[in-house]
């Protein structure tokens, strides 16, 4: 199995990522665009490996929220990317979904957590279109459950679907 750990996007989200993935296109970006209902943040990708670990991974604590902002590239991976706004509870419920990964001994992708959700694979940018003035709306969802994903490929291209989820947190945010 080809697995991921990662953060579901709330409706909210997923409509302002699909939003976003419209002015894309009308501003002619060409890409592979992922479809909306694959949508989705990494906390920690993991390849491929035997059997679903959703029992080894950390619950939220206490929920939180985090907050779209900005598009990006990653050149080297030709990827385009919705970026989500620094967030030290982000950041430590990465750090402990990859501590009771290396714990259990799964072993995972060490690169640093960058948060951002992609959009597209393979983007081709027209020259003149500036991607910071490409709006994408200001939208907050609640973290409150981690997802186990399994990756596969289909005929459009890769499909993600969860296999797995801590309990979710509860909370009053």
């Amino acid at each position: 199995m080809r697995l991921f750990v990662g953060l579901r996007p709330s409706p909210e989200f997923r409509d302002a990522l699909a939003e976003t993935q419209r002015r894309l296109r009308g501003a002619g970006v060409i890409g592979r665009y992922l479809d909306p209902e694959n949508l989705h943040l990494t906390l920690a990708f993991i390849g491929m490996w035997p059997e679903a670990v959703t029992e080894v991974l950390p619950a939220v604590e206490e929920p939180f929220r985090i907050t779209l902002s900005g598009l990006g590239i990653f050149p080297a991976a030709r990827v385009l990317w919705a970026g989500v706004e620094p967030s030290a509870e982000l950041r430590a419920l990465a750090g402990r979904v990859r501590r009771a990964l290396a714990e259990a001994s799964v072993p995972f992708d060490p690169q640093d957590f960058s948060p951002h959700i992609t959009l597209a694979r393979k983007p081709a940018v027209p020259e003149g279109v500036l991607l910071p003035r490409i709006a994408v709306p200001r939208v907050t969802m609640t973290v409150r459950e981690v997802c186990l994903y399994l990756s596969h490929r289909e005929e459009s291209g890769m499909a993600y679907t969860v296999i797995g989820e801590t309990p979710q947190a509860k909370g009053l945010i």
